[in-house]
């Protein structure tokens, strides 16, 4: 009988390389191992970087930067109307005047009260004092008061 030997392999032709299956199974379980341990590492990172974060859009930092300066916008407008509120009123306790010869309501009014409307503090003295429509006489003794 015969032998049949292998032909000789041409110089054209790659010969074919075989590999242990045992092997490339083995390292293509880890690579997807790996992949998948990284996959859903990152996953969890960005979910959590998404619970803990808002992200706005252009147009959401507009308005929301409009919206902290309208509240601040009415914080000073309230804050202004409660000095100029306190500011009409004086300060404190009245303190007590005694009237001189030529004074009028009028005038201490403006001595007191300078910068201030003497209506509105000629009315103060009166309610404070219960003058009413009478005037003042020398040497009585009234309270005025305080200028802020």
């Amino acid at each position: 009988m015969a032998t049949i030997s292998p032909a000789p392999a041409h110089p054209a032709y790659r010969t074919t390389r075989y590999v242990s299956t045992e092997r490339s199974t083995q390292r293509s379980t880890q690579r997807s191992t790996q992949r998948s341990t990284q996959r859903s590492t990152q996953r969890s990172t960005q979910r959590s970087t998404q619970r803990n974060s808002v992200r706005l859009t252009a147009r959401g930092r507009l308005v929301a930067f409009l919206v902290s300066l309208l509240a601040l916008a009415a914080l000073v407008v309230w804050a202004g109307q409660m000095v100029s509120a306190t500011a009409g009123t004086g300060s404190g306790e009245p303190v007590a005047v005694v009237v001189g010869g030529g004074d009028t309501l009028w005038g201490i009014a403006q001595d007191i009260a300078p910068d201030q409307d003497p209506r509105s503090v000629v009315q103060q003295i009166r309610n404070l004092n219960d003058l009413g429509t009478r005037s003042i006489v020398p040497g009585q003794s009234i309270l005025v008061p305080v200028a802020g």
